[in-house]
């Protein structure tokens, strides 16, 4: 296991709770929109979306810390972010946003988030 310094652990902490409170907010939009309350679960969306690019800032710092160790997972990122450009596009059409969302979103984040919590929250139990 890398040793990391105090930099790298928080950044590393703060990407762990950020990947917690976004499924959270999935889990919300999932709800609003199951019950079809679009504009609740757009708001949080856009929430949503601000702290993807949260993630990107810090899959940089990543990258540079753990190298290979992450590219997979890096990767991985970059199909979610193609997910939401198909979902940027097709916005302003309710029924094929609630289905990109409900059936492509959601579940491939909750995927990444896995494999980046298994990879990540074992340095911050040292």
């Amino acid at each position: 296991m890398l040793a990391l310094d105090q930099k790298q652990y928080e950044v590393i902490s703060q990407y762990v709770k950020l990947l917690k409170i976004v499924e959270e907010g999935f889990g919300y939009i999932n709800e609003q929109y199951r019950q079809e309350k679009h504009d609740a679960g757009d708001r949080m969306l856009g929430d949503i979306l601000i702290a993807f690019s949260q993630f990107e800032m810090a899959n940089q710092t990543l990258m540079t810390a753990f190298g290979e160790e992450v590219l997979y997972e890096i990767q991985m990122f970059k199909s979610i972010i193609e997910i939401i450009e198909e979902l940027e596009v097709n916005f302003y059409h309710e029924d094929w946003k609630k289905d990109i969302i409900l059936s492509k979103l959601i579940p491939a984040f909750n995927s990444w988030s896995i494999l980046m919590r298994a990879k990540f929250e074992p340095y911050l139990l040292h």
